[in-house]
Order: structure tokens, then sequence, then C-alpha cells
């Protein structure tokens, strides 16, 4: 394969400009918060970071993958997002993935294996085999290895040093409420559908 072209880290979906697109993208911290992230934190997990403007924890819901005690994660909409803007300032963060709450430093990768593990990132993960299929087949090209190396990417590794405060499952009194109106709602909608 001849890189013509700069690729572009996947990002199938752009990067919300709208309020509202951006409420949405945060939907996992509300299923954090009532509890659920065990659920689909295996690919989603919750980022607390100290804000570089503010000196505030803010959280933000990423995908990620994991290799062994290292976790790595990419910025689809390249240095853009507040998150990866916000460890560049303050590197020990707090992570809540389905395995539970991790004190983290992040950096950039360094040694041929960390890079390896993020090819087999891209490999295993959904969103570039989706929006990217043509990329995922040639990461073996050195060509397309080398322009990998300058996007945006990051690994966590566990530290003892001080880290934001995670998010807690708050919201998790709530969550029988919410089955309770599904419930009402489901028996409701299929006693009108059997007077019809």
């Amino acid at each position: 394969m001849v890189v013509e072209t700069k690729i572009e880290p996947p990002h199938p979906i752009p990067y919300p400009e709208s309020p509202i697109l951006r409420q949405l993208y945060r939907t996992p911290i509300l299923l954090y918060r009532l509890g659920l992230g065990k659920l689909f934190g295996k690919y989603v997990m919750i980022i607390s970071t100290i804000g570089r403007k503010s000196g505030q924890v803010r959280r933000t819901p990423i995908e990620y993958h994991r290799a062994g005690e290292t976790i790595y994660a990419i910025s689809g909409f390249e240095k853009a997002p507040d998150w990866y803007q916000n460890l560049k300032a303050h590197p020990y963060v707090t992570l809540q993935t389905n395995q539970g709450t991790h004190a983290m430093l992040a950096r950039r990768p360094e040694t041929t294996e960390e890079w390896q593990a993020v090819l087999d990132y891209l490999k295993a993960s959904p969103v570039p085999t989706l929006a990217t299929p043509d990329l995922v087949q040639h990461l073996d090209d050195p060509e397309v290895q080398a322009q990998i190396r300058d996007w945006p990417v990051v690994l966590f590794e566990p530290t003892g040093e001080p880290c934001p405060e995670p998010l807690t499952a708050d919201l998790f009194w709530a969550l029988p409420l919410i089955l309770l109106a599904l419930a009402f709602e489901i028996t409701f909608w299929w006693l009108i559908s059997r007077k019809k």
C-alpha cells in the first residue's frame, strides 16, 4: 500500500459541535451513575481528569483497549477533545472500567511493544473495522505505522500518586424506579394493543 494522504484516527461520528449531541455522547456517564458500568465497561471507560483551566474534576466516556495492566486510548477527534488536552496538563487520571476503578498515569507509547499494542487495539476494536476497514487491512505497512505514531494515542499505567475522585453510582437507587416505569409502559401498550 502506498500512503498518499494523511491517515486520520478512526472517527465514524463527527466531533459534536451541538450541545445536544455533546450531552448524548455523555450517556455512558449516566449509565455508570445508575450502577450499570459493568454491563458495557468492557469497551467504554469513564476517565476523570483535572480540567486544565478550571482545576475541577472532569469526566468523559471513551473507548479503550486493555493489554495486561496497561490501558490504551486513541482520540478519534484528533487533539480537540478536552479530556486529551486536560491529561496533557495533568497526567494523573482515574479510569473506571468493567474491572473497577484504577489510578493511572497517562503518557504516550514509547517502546515497540507499546506501539504493537496500539496496532492490536486497532485490529480488535469495532470502531476502526467499521469506520476505516482499509486502514485495518494495512496495519502491517511501515508507512501506515509511521503515521499512526503521530496520532493522539495515550497509554495509562497504574500509579500510586493521588488522582481525581472517581465517579460514584449515586443514582443506583433510581434504577428500580426506572425498571418499574418501563414495565408499566410495556404493560400499558400491551393492554392497548389487545383491545384493538
